[in-house]
């Protein structure tokens, strides 16, 4: 299932915004790994088709089960918000999440390039626009290891959100971490808690100059 996020959705507690590669893709063979209290073990791995291409990928199958179980229930509204554009229903089987509990956010055109730049901000921030005119806003999670950062966070507070949004970004070499999860599990449950922005960056990450996955 794909959205448009001009459409208005059916109402959840949040609506989470998801990258796969880094936040659910972890690269567990580009560093050592961390311990079993600050991870979740990568038990998940398959080759994805992709087009013309496959990639191998590792994801927990724990953290997988909990978040699509999240939007089952109507928690949630899970949306795919990844360079995978295209191909997010092999991740979906991938994964073993039904499609339609999980959406898809159309944010780049996958055949000429426009908007990869900057189209997930400019995903986000429409979404905020769309919650700002609404009766009861949804508050907004964001969970990317490359976009989430200070600059994403100087864009979303001049939208001015009406209500609290959160942007969380994972150590790419161990996904989102048990910590991180927590945090989000404790922002759905009371976004009211939570400041108007707010974003968490996991210790370890590290800066690098290239994109890793698709």
């Amino acid at each position: 299932m794909t959205m448009n996020d001009g459409q208005k959705p059916q109402r959840s507690r949040a609506v989470v915004y998801t990258d796969f590669d880094g936040v659910l893709n972890a690269f567990a063979n580009a560093d050592a790994r961390a311990d079993a209290e600050t991870t979740f073990a990568l038990d998940g791995e398959a080759v994805v088709p992709a087009g013309s291409m496959a990639y191998p990928v590792h994801w927990s199958r724990e953290l997988a089960a909990d978040m699509v179980a999240l939007a089952h229930d109507g928690t949630i509204e899970l949306v795919w918000l990844s360079t995978w554009q295209p191909y997010t229903p092999a991740l979906n089987a991938t994964l073993g999440w039904d499609g339609r509990d999980v959406r898809t956010a159309l944010w780049y055109d996958p055949v000429t390039g426009t908007g990869l730049r900057d189209g997930k901000l400019r995903a986000v921030v429409r979404r905020i626009g769309i919650e700002d005119d609404a009766m009861t806003p949804t508050p907004i999670v964001w969970i990317d290891d490359e976009e989430c950062t200070v600059r994403a966070k100087q864009v979303i507070e001049s939208a001015g959100p009406l209500f609290p949004v959160l942007a969380v970004r994972p150590d790419s070499r161990i996904g989102i971490s048990r910590r991180q999860w927590r945090l989000i599990r404790e922002f759905i449950d009371d976004p009211m808690a939570f400041p108007t922005f707010a974003l968490d960056v996991e210790p370890s990450v590290i800066e690098r100059e290239a994109h890793w996955g698709l």
